[in-house]
């Protein structure tokens, strides 16, 4: 009986563990990023850092529309069938996939060139493609090292990362270089998959076994089947949450969209808890067999999840309006879209968590629905503002889109766990309790 009762309370100290050193490892990668725009955003001009963003944007694009979401069910398989069942099944579909992004790549480049990098030269074209393949295979990497719940190597590997970027910004102090910044930015990325990997091998004592009853080798059609499903919901809330930032891009000036990103930037930084969180509870509740104790997880860290970001958002406004003006006049206009990009924010939050959850369940299906809803009202709403708001109306239209998904995914989480809707919002005395344990320690 001892063992029995220790072992929940073990599991919930691992995962509040994982989830707070994810998020201080977040926090810290946004403080680093801070810290670099103090100094950096200061001289570098908005188109340099526009056509930077263009990269970013485009490669990341790439790896998640052509990714086909492999990484989501590598975090599933591994942690169900652990490494030893999934090798195959995962070199061949990260073969695959990464043929594909070129491929995608290079078609983009060679005849959409004025959609995709309007004002660009062939090095930013080229160099956005092979940022896309590289992020493919990073992301891929750092899927088995959370399938395999090794989150010391997964947020070293972040938080290196971060570091090694914000040292390559301060050069733009000496040199103000787009081609700079995306070349380092590549080279960071080939250094941490070499990192990702040496992690994935490494083992502190016995690798884990399987359940007798998952002990098999995993068919790559499976975990294909199980990535298309992911797919289909990760392009489309891709595609919600990074709408208006396309638009900017191929509508507005380099200099325009390089405000804009800045406003999605600073929105993004409430995100730190909502990723921290669903990123350490999937793979938990992937190997959990008791529904009671899935639904308890999640419940629980969607309140607190919740909580906490509603008053960082809050303070993330009021210290942008204080402070922004001072320390980077430059992007003064980032403010206002960034009013209305704050509410979405806090609502997606829910989707963040609930959609991890709900694809840990072997569902991941069920999460389509939410990001079609939040896609057309994104896009009903662009036609609408953006003659009457420009920028601030694209803003207005992200945001609600947002809000529409966090909502639809509350909604779909209660009918699939039968599970009341006011649970989602106010905490019972267990959950009370739980917290306040938490705090004491």
């Amino acid at each position: 009986m001892k063992d029995t009762e220790k072992k929940p309370k073990r599991l919930h100290s691992d995962i509040v563990r994982d989830s707070i050193n994810t998020f201080g490892t977040n926090a810290i990668g946004s403080l680093l990023s801070i810290i670099s725009a103090f100094f950096v955003l200061g001289v570098l001009d908005p188109d340099v850092k526009g056509q930077y963003n263009q990269v970013q944007l485009v490669g990341n694009g790439l790896f998640t529309l052509f990714g086909f979401s492999i990484n989501a069910a590598m975090i599933y398989f591994v942690s169900r069938f652990k490494i030893k069942n999934t090798k195959k099944a995962i070199t061949t579909l990260t073969t695959a996939m990464s043929i594909l992004i070129m491929a995608a790549g290079a078609a983009a480049v060679l005849f959409m060139k004025q959609i995709f990098f309007p004002g660009s030269t062939a090095f930013y074209c080229w160099a956005a493609v092979v940022y896309g393949l590289f992020s493919f295979l990073l992301n891929v990497c750092l899927a088995i090292l959370r399938g395999e719940n090794k989150f010391k190597m997964f947020n070293t590997i972040n938080l290196l990362q971060k570091v090694l970027l914000t040292a390559f910004m301060f050069s733009m102090l000496l040199w103000p270089s787009a081609m700079l910044l995306v070349t380092s930015m590549i080279g960071i990325q080939v250094l941490m998959i070499v990192l990702a990997m040496y992690g994935i091998k490494r083992w502190n004592g016995k690798e884990p076994e399987p359940a007798p009853d998952d002990d098999f080798p995993v068919r790559t059609g499976a975990m294909l089947r199980y990535s298309l499903k992911s797919h289909v919901s990760n392009v489309m809330t891709y595609i919600n949450s990074y709408l208006g930032s396309y638009i900017v891009n191929a509508v507005y000036s380099l200099s325009t969209f390089g405000i804009y990103n800045a406003a999605v930037t600073m929105m993004q930084q409430v995100w730190l808890l909502p990723d921290a969180v669903s990123q350490v509870i999937m793979s938990r509740i992937a190997a959990m067999h008791e529904k009671d104790d899935k639904v308890r997880l999640t419940l629980m860290s969607c309140k607190v999840v919740t909580y906490i970001t509603i008053v960082c958002a809050v303070l993330l406004v009021l210290v942008a309006q204080v402070f922004v003006p001072i320390v980077f006049p430059k992007y003064v206009e980032a403010i206002a879209p960034l009013r209305y990009l704050i509410i979405g924010s806090i609502f997606i939050c829910y989707a963040k968590v609930l959609a991890n959850s709900i694809a840990a369940y072997g569902k991941p299906e069920l999460n389509i629905l939410p990001t079609i809803i939040g896609i057309i009202v994104n896009l009903s709403l662009s036609f609408v503002l953006i003659p009457l708001m420009g920028v601030n109306g694209i803003a207005l239209a992200t945001s609600a889109s947002l809000t529409a998904q966090g909502f639809t995914s509350m909604v779909i989480f209660c009918l699939f766990t039968h599970t009341p809707f006011y649970r989602l919002l106010i905490p019972n005395g267990e959950e009370i309790r739980s917290v306040k344990q938490l705090f004491r320690k």
